[in-house]
């Protein structure tokens, strides 16, 4: 068992050297509400912790599990019901930096991202794409935020069966996050 914590100790101060791995996270809260008579308002949020490798100047690997939450409207006997339902998302991903202006750096993540939405709620599977932009305030630290998304969406039955493709750009894209150099 020493020797199972001593080789893991090992790999991540070999993964950390150089300033080469981050780790952080971000966050997103959502609300929305239609403009017609009898219009329910919906919310969203999301916590996202992350950590990746950079594996040069130009690409990184990193990955997040978010937690979050949605509140939905559902007909049930004619009615609509509010239902909350906790998410859990898993997202490996690459990021490329295409540009660099002093401390602030241009990106696109590229990658695949799997969500359960709770018992009974379904789950569902999509890849794309979510540029950004990163600005380093301090050695060590950076602030990102992260807009759009361009990728297709599948959901299963329960979830709402249909599939998505295209280009959003709306508060459930949009991220805050902060990362710090390990």
């Amino acid at each position: 068992m020493k020797k199972f914590f001593a080789i893991a100790a090992l790999a991540v101060a070999s993964l950390t050297a150089n300033a080469q791995a981050w780790l952080g996270g971000s966050f997103n809260f959502n609300w929305e509400k239609g403009k017609w008579d009898g219009a329910k308002a919906t919310t969203s949020w999301k916590i996202a912790p992350e950590i990746g490798y950079n594996i040069n100047e130009n690409w990184a690997i990193a990955g997040k599990i978010a937690v979050g939450g949605e509140s939905r409207y559902k007909e049930e006997h004619g009615a609509l019901v509010e239902k909350s339902v906790t998410t859990f998302t898993v997202s490996p991903y690459a990021r490329y930096t295409f540009a660099q202006i002093d401390d602030l750096s241009f990106f696109v993540d590229g990658g695949i991202h799997f969500t359960s939405y709770g018992k009974d709620n379904g789950s569902s599977f999509g890849i794309g794409i979510q540029p950004g932009l990163a600005y380093k305030v301090a050695d060590g630290v950076t602030l990102a935020a992260k807009f759009g998304y361009f990728g297709w969406k599948t959901y299963d039955k329960e979830a709402g069966n249909k599939d998505q493709f295209g280009l959003g750009v709306d508060g459930n894209n949009l991220e805050f996050g902060i990362y710090f150099d390990l």
